[in-house]
């Protein structure tokens, strides 16, 4: 790391600018969590880190309509204490509250956690439960791209070379809607070896609307539609519930490794999945 160079702008405008210059050979700081330990570890190696911590007016949370705004430096327990999070859509609270430790947390950003794109991290999964809006800015100016469509392969966003994440638009859950993340980690503040965010909305009782996707499993975040479908039309029972689970779990590819057999995961995802439902159609309830 010696030849290792730090630029800190001013201004968001100069750091697209400095990664314009620099391409493949420029890496954003924000909380570091990530970058640093990959760094260390000679897993990727930079010819410059672009630290945008000096960056003023960035640690925002706002409401805006239906939307909670966050801007590129809000820490993970920024969004895990705040009472407006708390209030609009308390997953997003959950996942931050259970991101690594309390100094992983103090530390790391969520816009970060987001474009680092680790595939066993939560953010990504929770970014694409929501769809929520990815605001990116590069020297070419400013674009949304959709949270379904940001991550395009393990490790890999729509982010280009000049680009970074601004902010993060994620919406306000109206009545009826409920959602929740559950995860199963091996350690206190570890990765999780199976999660899943769920997604119900109810309309006199019935199910309109849900969404499972899971985490850490395939590489990225992944939608599971053909689990979710069979609770859309239906009154979200308990048995209605530990049928979409299963059919999760029994859909689900994850890959085996040291922490587990294709089979352990699967389990791990389904019944992750029968947690988040319970929790989403609790909310969902006292929504309405």
């Amino acid at each position: 790391m010696p030849s290792l160079k730090h630029a800190a702008p001013a201004t968001v405008e100069g750091a697209c600018s400095l990664l314009a210059e620099h391409g493949d050979e420029a890496a954003v700081l924000s909380g570091g969590q990530s970058l640093v330990q990959e760094v260390r570890q000679h897993a990727a190696s930079f010819d410059v880190v672009v630290d945008i911590n000096g960056i003023e007016n960035q640690s925002y949370i706002e409401r805006d309509g239906d939307q909670l705004r966050f801007g590129c430096l809000v820490r993970h327990a920024d969004i895990e204490h705040s009472e407006l999070v708390a209030e609009a859509n308390p997953t997003l609270a959950d996942a931050a509250g259970s991101i690594g430790d309390v100094q992983v947390r103090n530390r790391g950003t969520f816009c970060g956690a987001v474009a680092q794109a680790e595939p066993a991290g939560d953010p990504p999964t929770v970014l694409t439960l929501f769809d929520a809006d990815v605001v990116v800015v590069g020297t070419g100016g400013e674009r949304v791209v959709s949270g379904r469509e940001f991550y395009e392969a393990p490790r890999e966003t729509a982010l280009r070379p000049d680009e970074l994440v601004r902010e993060l638009r994620f919406p306000i859950l109206g009545d009826g809607t409920g959602a929740a993340y559950e995860k199963w980690t091996p350690a206190e503040g570890s990765y999780p070896v199976a999660a899943v965010g769920a997604l119900v909305e109810l309309e006199e009782g019935t199910v309109s609307d849900a969404r499972l996707v899971t985490g850490a499993l395939e590489g990225g975040p992944t939608p599971m539609p053909g689990a979710a479908a069979g609770l859309v039309g239906e009154e979200p029972t308990d048995d209605s519930r530990t049928v979409a689970a299963r059919t999760l779990g029994e859909n689900a590819e994850p890959e085996a490794d040291f922490e587990g057999s294709t089979e352990f995961k699967s389990e791990l995802a389904a019944t992750m999945a029968k947690d988040a439902l319970d929790t989403a159609v609790e909310r969902a309830r006292g929504a309405e």
